[in-house]
């Protein structure tokens, strides 16, 4: 039987693919931005896990968003550093870059 459609919040899951400099991290801000913005009151801040030696803080005169730099690279703490942004209340968690938990200092390979 059919029902009718109901809006609920879902939460986003977006990868971002290019090459070095074709502007990954500054597109996922100002996604989040946007998406903040388009929440109101109700958003949170924005988290971003930093692997990229503090190339996110570039942006910081540009968006509003907290920082998490990372020197190695284990994929097992991605559980816990989502964990923590969920408990600290944070809207949006930006994760920059995967590849490191691959084949950064302590990643996968």
């Amino acid at each position: 039987m059919f029902q009718k459609a109901t809006k609920y919040e879902a939460k986003v899951r977006l990868a971002l693919v290019g090459p070095s400099g074709s502007g990954k991290t500054y597109t996922a801000l100002r996604i989040a931005t946007e998406m903040r913005a388009l929440a109101g009151e109700k958003a949170g801040r924005i988290a971003m896990v930093d692997s990229e030696h503090g190339s996110a803080s570039k942006y910081a005169d540009l968006f509003d968003f907290d920082v998490k730099e990372l020197d190695s690279y284990d994929p097992r703490q991605l559980i816990t550093l989502i964990q923590e942004a969920d408990k600290a209340g944070y809207f949006c968690l930006i994760i920059d870059s995967l590849s490191h938990f691959w084949s950064g200092r302590g990643g996968e390979l």
